[in-house]
């Protein structure tokens, strides 16, 4: 049974890869000025992007260094949690940020190199990225619509929570 089912993936890719290989595309010079164009800007938005991780590090790292200093004055001691909380949140938001930006940066390097120099493999290395890059933030975006579901209920129930405590009043 397990074989069988097995033989019918390996025919069903066997056959979409077939259906891949009887229409080659080709790229005309105005595909090919479009994919250059919007390579040099996919590596202009990633060394930004690179740049702004650098300096959300550079934050993090400063809060870690700078809590203990901080605690010391009056004003900071009112805050309810470590300063070095918004230096995790910053470390945790720049290791995440770096894989699209990395893949935009490996898309925009092969993509631009492969057409200049005529080479298929590394253009289609470039498409890879650019499709690592689509399946990142696809997954990113699920996590947070389905963190926002989870919040939300979690939010109004403790609206109501806190209205009942208080007597019925809006608070």
């Amino acid at each position: 049974m397990e074989t069988e089912i097995n033989e019918n993936k390996t025919v069903a890719n066997s056959i979409a890869k077939n259906e891949l290989t009887e229409t080659p595309l080709q790229i005309t010079p105005e595909g090919r000025y479009f994919l250059i164009s919007t390579s040099k800007w996919a590596n202009f938005i990633a060394i930004i992007g690179f740049v702004m991780l650098g300096i959300m590090v550079v934050i993090s790292i400063s809060t870690f260094v700078l809590t203990p200093v901080m605690g010391e004055f009056q004003d900071f001691q009112a805050i309810p949690f470590p300063l070095y909380f918004f230096g995790m949140i910053y470390l945790v938001y720049a290791v995440i940020g770096f894989f699209p930006y990395y893949f935009l940066y490996t898309f925009a390097k092969k993509v631009r190199k492969g057409l200049e120099s005529g080479n298929q493999s590394t253009f289609d290395g470039g498409l890879k990225n650019l499709r690592r890059l689509a399946l990142f933030v696809g997954i990113l975006m699920i996590i947070a619509l389905s963190m926002l579901l989870l919040i939300v209920p979690i939010i109004i129930f403790s609206v109501g929570m806190l209205q009942s405590l208080s007597g019925g009043t809006m608070i």
